[in-house]
């Protein structure tokens, strides 16, 4: 599997891929979308996509919802965004979707919660928000709906070097065999 090519010139619109369901904290993204008056690009399905898909409707909020999407579809959605947002509530461990976001040349916007916080470098990679706060992920999306496109540009190009030169799938592999090691569980090879 290559890594997707980076886009570093910064869209309009936040974007979230994966699956719609409550764990992810699309609630409170779209809530704080609403607030911060932000563009927002939801991609993939799920159990809350019609809730979302009212809330949004009552609220007049900018959120398109692209359905489910796959490979360069896929790709092409995230590298026309302008920071891909992770909002999570529930913990799930160092996200596959933070590399695959890095991958593509956007900085990423994560809850505070699990392993999404040492995945990355506030103001230099992207920013870290408050679990479950729809108020501070609004402030953090208003920052960089404001921030100059070269800074957010700059942000996605430190992201994409960080995932190449730290985050390569064989590196990625060893690391989880290490940890898988340490834990005592047995791997194959």
């Amino acid at each position: 599997e290559t890594m997707p090519a980076p886009r570093f010139e910064p869209g309009d619109r936040f974007v979230y891929f994966g699956r719609l369901s409550r764990e992810k904290g699309l609630i409170t993204l779209v809530d704080a979308a609403i607030k911060a008056k932000v563009k927002l690009r939801l991609v993939g399905t799920g159990p809350v996509e019609d809730d979302l898909r009212r809330r949004v409707e009552a609220s007049g909020a900018d959120v398109e919802f692209c359905g489910f999407r796959k490979g360069d579809e896929l790709w092409s959605l995230v590298q026309g965004g302008r920071a891909v947002v992770l909002a999570s509530e529930w913990y799930e461990n160092a996200p596959l979707s933070i590399l695959e976001g890095y991958a593509c040349g956007k900085p990423v916007l994560g809850a505070r919660i699990a392993g999404i916080p040492e995945m990355i470098r506030p103001g230099e990679t992207g920013d870290v928000f408050e679990s479950g706060s729809s108020d501070d992920l609004a402030r953090v999306l208003r920052a960089y709906a404001e921030l100059p496109d070269d800074a957010v540009a700059a942000q996605g190009r430190a992201a994409r070097a960080w995932v190449e030169r730290d985050f390569t799938v064989e590196r990625h592999m060893a690391r989880l065999f290490d940890v898988y090691r340490e834990v005592g569980v047995k791997v194959a090879g």
